[in-house]
């Protein structure tokens, strides 16, 4: 199939998932009366993290699973901060549990994302989730690669044998990308800042995810005829 000129419409996979969730949880809690539990914690006043944190509840909200949000200051003990993950961890009303990174300088992100029970890590950091998932096993799937994914599925529901070239290699997006398109039985090619010929790469791939956070880095003529392109 040819998808030239044709742009994926992001905002109405979205509303169609908020609409499938919004089902799924009225019938957990017509069926079992129990409702899903987001608690998301925000330390410090990172701009961009408050406007995420607000976007993730209102999200939450709209699709009926309860939403909480702790908010500490940016001096925050790192002591307080893992001792209410592990609140958290043991208390059943909370299904899915968030800390929105960055964190300040003084407190230790791996430590805060290991005392995340892995049942409970929605961002898929914790390690057994990392792991579980390059072993193929089932794992929290971090969200924007499962985004991805999921609006490559919308146009080509069969990716296997495809070439697909992910730019870029860090935890949160192009490495859980790239298992996501090996589980698809894809090739794929990974590629980052030290790639010598990046446009070369990119004109042999079907799909290039591109993951850098680099706007407009994928020129036009990177992009052979009928290839789908997905900017995080």
């Amino acid at each position: 199939q040819d998808y030239s000129n044709m742009i994926i419409d992001g905002k109405k996979v979205a509303a169609d998932l908020r609409v499938e969730l919004k089902k799924k949880v009225a019938e957990l809690k017509s069926n079992y009366n129990a409702v899903p539990g987001l608690t998301v914690i925000l330390v410090g006043e990172d701009a961009p993290s408050k406007i995420y944190v607000k976007n993730k509840e209102k999200s939450a909200i709209e699709v009926g699973i309860n939403s909480e949000v702790i908010r500490y200051p940016a001096d925050l003990e790192e002591k307080v901060l893992l001792d209410k993950i592990i609140e958290l961890n043991n208390d059943e009303k909370v299904s899915g549990i968030l800390v929105q990174l960055p964190l300040p300088k003084h407190i230790n992100k791996r430590k805060v994302i290991e005392t995340i029970a892995h049942g409970k890590d929605v961002d898929g950091f914790h390690p057994m989730n990392v792991g579980n998932l390059s072993s193929g096993y089932d794992s929290s799937i971090p969200c924007t690669p499962l985004g991805c994914s999921l609006l490559l599925k919308q146009v080509e529901k069969n990716l296997s044998g495809k070439h697909a070239v992910v730019i870029g290699r860090s935890n949160l997006n192009g490495k859980p990308m790239t298992q996501l398109l090996l589980k698809e039985n894809c090739t794929v090619t990974i590629t980052h800042s030290k790639t010598k010929d990046l446009k070369t790469e990119c004109l042999r791939a079907d799909i290039i995810i591109a993951a850098v956070g680099i706007p407009k880095l994928v020129k036009g003529d990177w992009v052979k005829k009928g290839a789908i392109v997905i900017d995080v």
